[in-house]
């Protein structure tokens, strides 16, 4: 059973000297176990304006419980 939910956007904030890209997390957890993958990414692509960088990736992490 689906207990708990997080939505993780991964941003670039820069470039390493060896060229590497420079990466942020922002998680957003305890979301609404119900709500569907289009719906978390309509709100991925309303927060991701006010970060000021570059997305680089965009997650759904869910924890499920399982019975013993």
């Amino acid at each position: 059973m689906l207990t708990n939910s997080r939505l993780v956007i991964m941003f670039e904030t820069g470039i390493q000297p060896s060229g590497e890209p420079i990466l942020k997390t922002k998680s957003f957890s305890n979301l609404k176990t119900g709500v569907t993958n289009e719906q978390l990414k309509a709100v991925a692509d309303a927060l991701i304006p006010l970060q000021g960088w570059t997305p680089f990736r965009i997650d759904r992490n869910n924890v499920y419980s399982l019975e013993a």
